[in-house]
């Protein structure tokens, strides 16, 4: 990826966290300091540059996974824990709390968001396969665990509950896996 696509990009995500859907090319160009027209080089139109956002966003985000996995420092429970909850570190400042914003203006990109919350979870199931196998989760079958906390996810980010109060998106997930987590483990510490 060019820099001046991930540059936008990184742009487009200060401007959604401090105007909601309300900023504008503009406001990216102007943050930029280039011209529309260069924006309109890298993407075809807002949606394009909303969808490949949230594509940039989500590879960051199994960057960050297969960074936890390869981390022999943590053990199961941990890596189970930060695999589920992680965040890339270029997306720690997005405010998801105002990603129902998107759901009736721009829903095809909503519908991406949750596609990706809802794809991909072969190295977390496996993980959760692990610690069953080694006794640190009860047996609850992976499917259950998995609706639970995709249910969760979903709910923080399509609703506008979590806008009204002072937790930040991360305080959340941390709190829910806390909760998935010591609610199933046998070892309890």
């Amino acid at each position: 990826m060019n820099n001046v696509r991930q540059s936008i990009m990184d742009a487009v995500i200060r401007q959604f966290n401090e105007k909601g859907m309300k900023f504008t090319m503009d406001d990216v160009s102007r943050e930029l300091h280039i011209s529309k027209k260069t924006i309109y080089k890298e993407f075809n139109d807002k949606d394009e540059l909303f969808l490949a956002t949230v594509d940039y966003g989500f590879a960051a985000l199994k960057e960050k996974e297969a960074e936890i996995l390869a981390d022999d420092s943590l053990d199961i429970v941990e890596k189970l824990s930060r695999v589920i909850v992680c965040l890339p570190d270029n997306y720690r400042n997005i405010d998801f709390r105002k990603i129902y914003l998107l759901k009736d203006k721009y829903p095809a990109i909503y519908d991406r968001v949750a596609q990706w919350v809802e794809s991909d979870w072969d190295a977390t199931e496996k993980l959760m396969k692990q610690a069953i196998d080694e006794g640190h989760i009860r047996n609850i079958p992976i499917e259950v665990i998995k609706l639970t906390i995709e249910g969760a996810i979903e709910k923080f980010l399509g609703t506008e509950n979590l806008s009204k109060t002072d937790l930040t998106y991360e305080d959340c997930l941390n709190s829910m896996i806390d909760i998935i987590i010591n609610g199933i483990r046998t070892d309890k510490k």
